[in-house]
């Protein structure tokens, strides 16, 4: 045996000049084998056939990255990190090869094009030309630092182009708001149509006439048969009518033209005044409880309150939403107290003597339809089209009452029984609900009235003042009598060519319904 030092194993690799000089000859394509160690200088030049979409393919080899080779190069922190933070927010940074020459800034961020560098800057096109010009002043005379001198340059003129352009603005701002200011003061917001306000004794057009006939209050009341009269002026449709409290002898109207009009019932029945303040079409009026004052809302986001006799607007409330609805405090102490139920899902008080919101009663899921009274004024009732019904202790926001079925529609409208233990609500199933306006506000099953189309209409559903007739318009010009007892049907009759969308009894005169519509009229049946 052999020890295993003199024992000669077999190469099985061949033999390769690893000396420090190695030939510098091009190494032969067509041996199989090389026997030297070549550095890249040896090779020749690629050749081949470049790829349509890749065009680089050629040198994947020769790169250190995926994207590329990177190279080492010494650069301050800070300066690394002003040009990753320009690259990143303005698309466009220092080229690396020469950080001396600021025209280099051709690189540019793939998700900020060269054709929004100005728009993130907050720039027009002509303005950003001294930007341009001040940049190639300094860059005429650049030096080590010069590029990183033009860059705090060309940062300070677009801040001083952006804040040039916001003082343009709050400049023009100004100046409309002043105009609007102008225009409100000299419109004229009421016009009066009467010969004189006053009669020769000094009394008000408002007054209650002497001679006024009035019912008893359990007088019986009868269903109307024919159209005696028709109040035209509103140039679109009417939305809602109201009466003037206790007397009822003049008629408050408002329309989709943005005009409110005041009607005589008693004498003459003609236009007493019109209220314009609105811009766009009213939604809802509603009298204080003396009748002096009145409120509206319109789909202009604004709440108004009027002065009746003079026709000028005391103040204006809004919160930026629309209202639906307006429905002052019932009580005579508390008329400066209102509740607007809007489209931000929430019913909101306000004290108009101050103009603030007092209270907001934020708990529907969707915009506020009506706002009730009940119990005296301790309880309120909202409905919204999240198709629930909320009742409410009177200054306080959380719901006492939950009302919520899965058969329940959305209730758009609601009037309080005159008995005051009921109210009705016109639900978009077309059919006229009831439930009890204290208590338990319970549902009640069998007072339900059909018959009329009321789908996507908020139609005011009507009592007469004994409590017996239910009345109701509908889509199709309609007017609707029910029995309340027996929720039968018992008169139906064409009363206007659009919609039907309001119906009043007269408090005092037992057999008078008016009714408007969207064909802009106004009609008095008896």
């Amino acid at each position: 045996f052999l020890p295993l030092g003199m024992l000669k194993l077999p190469d099985c690799a061949p033999d390769v000049d690893v000396s420090s000089e190695v030939k510098r000859e091009a190494v032969d394509p067509t041996k199989k084998a090389v026997f030297t160690n070549p550095k890249i200088e040896a090779f020749g030049p690629l050749q081949g056939p470049v790829h349509p979409r890749n065009v680089d393919s050629l040198y994947a080899g020769y790169r250190n990255h995926t994207t590329g080779h990177v190279e080492k190069c010494h650069l301050n922190s800070f300066h690394f990190e002003d040009q990753f933070n320009t690259f990143h927010s303005k698309g466009y940074a220092a080229d690396p090869s020469d950080f001396s020459n600021p025209a280099k800034r051709h690189l540019q961020h793939p998700r900020h094009p060269a054709s929004v560098v100005h728009a993130m800057s907050g720039m027009h096109d002509d303005e950003a030309a001294p930007v341009s010009e001040a940049k190639r002043q300094k860059t005429e005379g650049a030096g080590k630092w010069s590029g990183f001198d033009s860059s705090a340059q060309v940062n300070a003129a677009i801040e001083k182009a952006q804040q040039e352009r916001v003082q343009q603005e709050v400049a023009q701002k100004e100046l409309e708001a002043d105009a609007e200011v102008e225009d409100e003061t000299q419109r004229v917001t009421t016009e009066f149509h009467g010969k004189e306000e006053t009669d020769y004794q000094g009394r008000s057009w408002l007054s209650e006439p002497r001679r006024m006939d009035r019912q008893k209050a359990d007088h019986q009341c009868f269903m109307p048969k024919k159209w005696i009269h028709t109040w035209s002026g509103h140039t679109m449709g009417v939305n809602v009518i109201r009466w003037f409290p206790d007397s009822a002898h003049l008629l408050l109207s408002g329309s989709m033209d943005s005009k409110i009009k005041i009607w005589d019932f008693h004498n003459k029945r003609d236009c007493k005044r019109t209220y314009m303040g609105h811009d766009q079409a009213v939604r809802d009026i509603n009298f204080t409880a003396a009748g002096k004052k009145f409120y509206s809302c319109s789909y202009d986001k604004n709440v108004q309150l009027w002065d009746t006799e003079t026709g000028q607007i005391i103040s204006t409330f809004s919160n930026r939403k629309i209202p639906f609805c307006v429905t002052p405090h019932p009580h005579a102490s508390e008329e400066h107290i209102f509740i607007a139920g809007c489209q931000n899902k929430k019913a909101v008080q306000w004290d108009a003597r101050t103009g603030e919101i007092v209270q907001e009663y934020d708990e529907h899921l969707a915009a506020v339809n009506t706002v009730t009274f009940c119990e005296d004024a301790k309880r309120i009732v909202t409905t919204s089209d999240d198709k629930k019904i909320f009742v409410w202790d009177y200054g306080i926001p959380i719901v006492v009452k939950y009302i919520a079925e899965p058969h329940m529609n959305s209730i758009p409208s609601i009037t309080v029984h005159p008995s005051e233990k009921y109210f009705a609500g016109q639900s978009m199933d077309n059919s006229i609900v009831v439930y009890e306006a204290g208590g338990k506000f319970k549902f009640q099953p069998r007072k339900k009235f059909r018959g009329h189309l009321n789908s996507g209409y908020a139609i005011k559903v009507g009592f007469s003042p004994d409590g017996r007739w239910v009345c109701s318009g509908d889509a199709g010009g309609r007017l609707w009598f029910w029995d309340w007892a027996k929720c039968k049907n018992h008169r139906t009759f064409k009363a206007h060519d659009g919609v039907c969308i309001s119906s009043l009894w007269h408090p005092h005169q037992p057999s008078r319904v008016v009714t408007c519509g969207w064909d802009g009229l106004i009609k008095l049946w008896d």
